[in-house]
C-alpha cells in the first residue's frame, strides 16, 4: 500500500512538472481561459500655481454602471436604486432601455462618498462600481482657458493640459490576474506585473490670488458696460512670469462637455485686432529716441482737428488740439500728431522700430496657440502705412504681445520675454531680455505716460495709492469681409505699469465690443478696472502705497 501511494503520489508530481511547463495545447487554452491581463494607469501629474496651489489634479473616481442581464425587473431595480442613491428612476430606466443587451450601462461616472455608502447598504444585483483616474479642476472656472482640459481617455485637448501633454501623462502597466471557474479573481500573478508610471507635475507662474482679482475685476467691467467678451493680463515686469491670465466669459474646465469652442479659447494669445491709440507710445518713444521729435518740439495739430497730409490722406482728432509739444501729443492722445511724426520718421524705420517691439511674432510665453499678430512686410507698407500704424491702425496684435511691449517702458528699455512655467533651475530663472530703447527715452516715456494718467485721457486710472503710467485706446473693429470697419464696435482698452518709480507689474485690459449706449472709451471702460487690479496686486504683493508722484512739464523738459 505504501509504495502503491508513493507511486501515485510520483506520478501526480510529474503530472502537475508537465502542466507547469510543457502542458497539452488543449490544456494551455484552458489555463488561458482563466487568466485576465488589466491595464493599470500611472496618475496625470498636476498643474499647480508659482504658490503651490492645485490648479489641475488626478485622482481615484469610481464609477457606478450596471449590468441589465443580471437585473430581473428593470421596473423594481430602477426603482430601488433611483430612491436610494437618489436618482430618478425613470431616468435610470430610460437608460438601461436605451442600450438593450449591453453588459455595462453607465450610471454615474463620479460616485459621490455618500452614494456609493447608500449602495453598499442596498446590494441591488446588477449594479457594480469600477475605479477610474478622473482630472479634478478645484478652482473651476480660474485661468480655465489657460489650464484647459482633458478628454474622457484622459488625454490633453485644451490649453496647457495639451500642451504639456507628454509631461502629464503617466506611462500604463500591466498586471494578470488569475481566476477560477466562476471567474472570481485568486491571486495576481507577480511575475507578470509592470508597475505604472506617473506623470510629472508643472507649476506654473500663475497666481491664484492675483487671477482672482483680475476675473472679478473684468467679469464685473464686461457686465457694467455689456462687453461681449474681455482679458486681463498681469505680467511681473522684470521676469516676465505671467501673474495672471484671465478671459471672461469663463471656463469651467469640469464641464468640457458643455462648452462652446469660442469660449474655451485663450483670446488673450490666440485674438489679434487693430490697437488703436494704446500703440502710440511705441511709435512715439522710437521716433523720440531717433531724434525724429524732441519731447519740447510745438506740432501743429489744428485747431479744427481736421488734417490733410501732403500726400491727400485725410485724419481727425476727437476734437480740436492746436498746438502742442510732442509730449502733449501722447498725453492728448493726438491722431494728428503722431502722424505728423510719423511722416518725418519713415517707412524703414519705423517698421524696424514695430519688429523691435516685438510685434508681428509670437511673445515665446510658451502658451498654446499663439497668434503672430499682423504686420506687413515693409515692402507694403507707404504713405498711409506711416500716419495710420502710429496711431494704431494697419497693424495687429493681441494682447500679451501689446502687454509684454509695455515692460520696455517699466524695464528702461528692455523687452522681457513672458512665461508661463516657473523656471526648473537657477540658470533657468534668469529672465530673457532685448533691448529696444535707451535707458533715457524708456524713462522719458514712462513719464510722458504718468502724466497722460494724471492730465491725459488716463486720469479714471489714477490712483491714489500707487503712481500708475499708462495709455489708454479706443479702437474701432475692422470688418472682416474687408472694406472699412464694424459701425459702433469697439475695442476698449488700457495697458500700464506701476508704481512709477520702480516698476513691478504690467497691466492690460481689453474690453471688446461694449455696449455703446454706456460707454466705449478706453479710459472709461478699461482704465478703472486696470487701476483695481493694481491696486489689490501691488497691496498683495506686499507694496507699500506711495505718495502720488505728479510730475511737471518743466522737469520733463530738463529730462
Amino acid at each position: 500500500m505504501i509504495i502503491s501511494l508513493m507511486t501515485g503520489l510520483g506520478s501526480l508530481l510529474v503530472r502537475v512538472a508537465k502542466l507547469q511547463s510543457r502542458p497539452d495545447p488543449p490544456v494551455a487554452a484552458l489555463i488561458d481561459s482563466h487568466h485576465s491581463r488589466h491595464r493599470v494607469d500611472g496618475r496625470r501629474g498636476g498643474l499647480f500655481d508659482r504658490r503651490g496651489r492645485v490648479l489641475a489634479t488626478s485622482r481615484v473616481a469610481h464609477h457606478l454602471f450596471v449590468d441589465p442581464l443580471l437585473i430581473a425587473d428593470h421596473n423594481t431595480f430602477s426603482e430601488s436604486l433611483g430612491y436610494a442613491l437618489g436618482y430618478d428612476p425613470a431616468w435610470i430606466e430610460r437608460k438601461i432601455s436605451a442600450r438593450p443587451g449591453s453588459r455595462w450601462v453607465s450610471i454615474d461616472r463620479r460616485l459621490s462618498v455618500s452614494r456609493r455608502k447608500a449602495l453598499r447598504q442596498v446590494e441591488l444585483s446588477g449594479a457594480a462600481i469600477s475605479t477610474w483616474l478622473a482630472r479634478d479642476y478645484p478652482k473651476e472656472h480660474r485661468a480655465g482657458q489657460v489650464v484647459g482640459a482633458v478628454g474622457r481617455d484622459g488625454d490633453g485637448l485644451e490649453g496647457l493640459e495639451a500642451a504639456f501633454d507628454k509631461r502629464l501623462r503617466g506611462v500604463a502597466g500591466s498586471l494578470r490576474t488569475v481566476r477560477d471557474a466562476r471567474r472570481r479573481t485568486l491571486w495576481v500573478a507577480g511575475e507578470d506585473y509592470t508597475p505604472p508610471a506617473n506623470g510629472s507635475s508643472v507649476q506654473l507662474t500663475l497666481d491664484l490670488t492675483i487671477q482672482a482679482i483680475a476675473e472679478d475685476q473684468l467679469e464685473k467691467v464686461c457686465t457694467e458696460f455689456g462687453g461681449a467678451n474681455g482679458q486681463v493680463i498681469v505680467l511681473a515686469a522684470g521676469s516676465g512670469d505671467i501673474l495672471a491670465m484671465a478671459n471672461y466669459p469663463f471656463f469651467d474646465p469640469s464641464a468640457l462637455a458643455r462648452s462652446r469652442p469660442q469660449v474655451r479659447r485663450n483670446r488673450c494669445v490666440t485674438d489679434m485686432f487693430e490697437p488703436g491709440s494704446i500703440f502710440k507710445p511705441f511709435i512715439w518713444a522710437a521716433a523720440a529716441e531717433a531724434g525724429v521729435a524732441e519731447v519740447d518740439q510745438i506740432i501743429d495739430c489744428t485747431e479744427s482737428g481736421f488734417y490733410v497730409s501732403p500726400l491727400g490722406r485725410r485724419l481727425r482728432d476727437a476734437r480740436g488740439h492746436g498746438r502742442l509739444t510732442w509730449a502733449r501729443v501722447l498725453i492728448e492722445s493726438s491722431n494728428i500728431g503722431m502722424a505728423i511724426v510719423g511722416q518725418k520718421f519713415g517707412i524703414r524705420r519705423m517698421h524696424n522700430a514695430v519688429g523691435r517691439f516685438g510685434f508681428g511674432r509670437p511673445s515665446g510665453s510658451g502658451l498654446p496657440g499663439e497668434s503672430n499678430g499682423m504686420v506687413n512686410a515693409r515692402a507694403r507698407w507707404n504713405h498711409y502705412s506711416v500716419t495710420s500704424v502710429p496711431m494704431g491702425h494697419e497693424i495687429a496684435a493681441t494682447p500679451i504681445q501689446l502687454v509684454r511691449a509695455f515692460t520696455v517702458f517699466a524695464n528702461d528699455g528692455l523687452i522681457v520675454k513672458p512665461r508661463i512655467e516657473m523656471p526648473q533651475s537657477a540658470a533657468a530663472a534668469a529672465p530673457t531680455y532685448e533691448r529696444v530703447l535707451s535707458v533715457r527715452t524708456a524713462r522719458l516715456t514712462r513719464r510722458v505716460l504718468r502724466r497722460a494718467v494724471t492730465e491725459g485721457t488716463g486720469q479714471r486710472a489714477d490712483s491714489d495709492r500707487y503712481a500708475i503710467f499708462g495709455k489708454t485706446g479706443t479702437a474701432q473693429i475692422a470688418d472682416p469681409g474687408g472694406g472699412g470697419y464694424l459701425e459702433d464696435q469697439y475695442v476698449a482698452s488700457f495697458v500700464c505699469g506701476a508704481p512709477f518709480d520702480r516698476p513691478r507689474i504690467v497691466v492690460g485690459c481689453f474690453i471688446h465690443r461694449p455696449d455703446v449706449s454706456k460707454a466705449y472709451y478706453g479710459g472709461t471702460v478699461a482704465a478703472p478696472a486696470a487701476r483695481h487690479v493694481v491696486e489689490q496686486t501691488l497691496s498683495y504683493l506686499g507694496e507699500a502705497p506711495q505718495a502720488n508722484e505728479r510730475p511737471d512739464s518743466n522737469h520733463l523738459a530738463r529730462r
